[in-house]
């Protein structure tokens, strides 16, 4: 930069010597003809604004038309055409620096992460919600509806079985029951069957009163077309 600034004092200095010198010139020509003093010192002025005129106007069209004409000639030979892939201008440095300035962080990254994953752990809740409102809309009170509800936050949340509150189901058979545990088991897996089987012995206490834990397990997902509530893979698509 220091280096640019000089060049264009000393370019200057130059170019406003040969002006002057040009003026001078002229001048004394001016004198030599018979010309007084007052038109001699115009002609040096004039003499001096077109130097100057002529001097910005080449300039300009070196460097507003012939530099890069020139320019694109030179990069065509393989010399020139190295040296410029050698070079590295500021303009490209600035360029990288802006570019490392707007890159996230590490911790923005582990923060947006989290943020994803507690929206995507918040859409399965709603829907294993939804899901369960809509299969045990007509067969529980709006009491035990919201209790069953409760309960699946639960299980989703593996607070454990002493949480647990039992619901009065009216109409549904074991097969429904143990077709449901299975559909949200089976949308929050991996679990281990166990746990969905102890929901569903708990949960539902006057129906699986008689049958043991095990049992459940081992046939959560018998008879899938059969019963009202049936096997389903995936409840709803996320």
């Amino acid at each position: 930069m220091k280096n640019n600034f000089l060049e264009q004092i000393i370019l200057y200095v130059l170019v406003t010597c040969v002006a002057l010198a040009l003026a001078t010139l002229a001048r004394i020509s001016a004198v030599s003809l018979g010309f007084d003093s007052f038109t001699a010192f115009i002609v040096f002025i004039v003499v001096l604004g077109i130097s100057v005129i002529v001097y910005l106007s080449i300039h300009v069209v070196l460097q507003g038309l012939m530099l890069p004409w020139i320019e694109r000639l030179l990069i065509k030979i393989p010399y020139f055409k190295n040296k410029k892939r050698a070079k590295c201008p500021i303009s490209e440095i600035t360029e990288s620096i802006v570019e490392q300035q707007f890159l996230p962080s590490l911790e923005d990254i582990r923060n947006e992460q989290k943020q994803n994953k507690t929206k995507e752990q918040e859409d399965k809740l709603n829907i294993a919600l939804n899901y369960t409102r809509e299969s045990f809309a007509l067969y529980l009170s709006d009491e035990h509806l919201e209790v069953l509800c409760q309960n699946v936050q639960i299980y989703i949340d593996k607070l454990g079985v002493k949480e647990l509150k039992s619901v009065k189901v009216k109409e549904l058979t074991t097969v429904d029951l143990r077709h449901f545990g299975w559909n949200i088991w089976n949308f929050f897996k991996p679990r281990n069957q166990m746990d969905i089987a102890h929901f569903l012995k708990i949960v539902f206490l006057d129906i699986f009163k008689e049958t043991e834990v095990e049992t459940i397990k081992r046939h959560l997902k018998d008879d899938e077309l059969k019963g009202i509530i049936k096997i389903e893979e995936k409840i709803m698509k996320l």
